[in-house]
């Protein structure tokens, strides 16, 4: 049996789309560990801030806090960034994952049009050959009735 090109191009369609797949979870993964990122980050600033705030705190403890935020908030701002441009990625990945889906269905709707075709040919010559059984039946039974 011949081999359909077709076939090998779904093949590689659908590897593409697996592949896709793995940079989405992958992109996925580093999203969330930049959002956890995030959150902790502002998780010790609001705990931070609150300990400065108590009326416990004295100026040492205040001052102690100006400058823990003063080094914090470049962390804060790089992990926004991260988490941003985690997002984004994830965003191209999942636009990835959705052409190459569409390109796998698209040489899926090929294959099965020709099929569609060759049992739409095939059904044409066998309603061809029956059509001249009978047409040569036909002389056959004028004969017989003549």
């Amino acid at each position: 049996m011949k081999h359909d090109p077709l076939e090998s191009l779904l093949r590689l369609r659908e590897v593409a789309a697996d592949e896709a797949r793995r940079h989405l979870a992958d992109c996925l993964r580093l999203e969330s560990e930049a959002a956890e990122a995030v959150a902790a980050i502002e998780a010790a600033i609001k705990r931070e801030t609150e300990a400065a705030t108590s009326l416990a705190a004295g100026d040492t403890e205040v001052e102690a806090f100006a400058a823990w935020l003063r080094r914090t908030r470049p962390k804060q701002q790089a992990a926004r960034a991260t988490k941003e441009a985690a997002e984004a990625a994830t965003a191209e990945a999942r636009a990835v994952l959705g052409a190459a889906r569409a390109a796998v269905r698209a040489v899926e709707l090929m294959l099965e049009n020709k099929a569609q075709a060759a049992r739409a040919e095939a059904e044409r010559k066998v309603q061809g050959q029956i059509d001249e059984a009978a047409s040569r039946a036909r002389p056959n039974e004028d004969m017989q009735n003549g």
